[in-house]
């Protein structure tokens, strides 16, 4: 988990695209809001190590994720109940459980997919957020967390030492305090 962190701090201040961390963040929300297990979860977490994304941040976003979503659920299976009652969307759901693959994903199950469709409806908005953030972390928060003699002493101590030459290794993150 450290790793994750630090990866993603790397992240943060190296020069890769805020976009790669804005992508990863949302399809780590979304991981986090569909419950594991079944085959819809399965196939978007291969995707996000097929896609170009920043796959610590995805990681670290669907953990943090996990811990809050359980807040959300009443909410999420009250949006799975609604699809799934939609008398339209019947013939579907019929075909897709005749198909080979599709009742392993568990569609049929509200949190699921409440938790894809909420992941979904949030992914565009989640991923400009995300840009948003790092965009205004790098212009606005770094130079002065660099600055702060806090910091500086703060990174004096050997078991941050440690980590922050590993953090170092990784991209270049500790560059500007030191």
């Amino acid at each position: 988990m450290l790793s994750f962190i630090a990866k993603f701090l790397a992240a943060l201040n190296a020069n890769s695209r805020p976009g790669e961390i804005g992508a990863a963040a949302s399809f780590g929300f979304m991981l986090a809001l569909i419950p594991g297990g079944n085959l819809l979860w399965f196939a978007l977490f291969i995707l996000v190590f097929l896609l170009k994304v920043h796959l610590a941040t995805a990681l670290l976003v669907m953990v943090l994720g996990k811990l809050v979503v359980p807040l959300l659920d009443p909410l999420i299976e009250l949006l799975g109940l609604a699809i799934l009652n939609q008398e339209s969307l019947f013939p579907l759901f019929t075909a897709m459980a005749d198909m080979p693959l599709l009742p392993y994903t568990n569609y049929n199950h509200s949190l699921v997919t409440g938790g894809f469709a909420a992941g979904i409806i949030l992914w565009i908005p989640l991923f400009f957020l995300f840009i948003l953030l790092v965009r205004l972390y790098r212009s606005y928060l770094w130079p002065k967390l660099a600055e702060n003699r806090l910091v500086k002493g703060f990174l004096r101590y050997p078991l941050v030492k440690k980590i922050s030459g590993a953090v170092g290794k990784v991209g270049g993150f500790w560059k500007g305090v030191r």
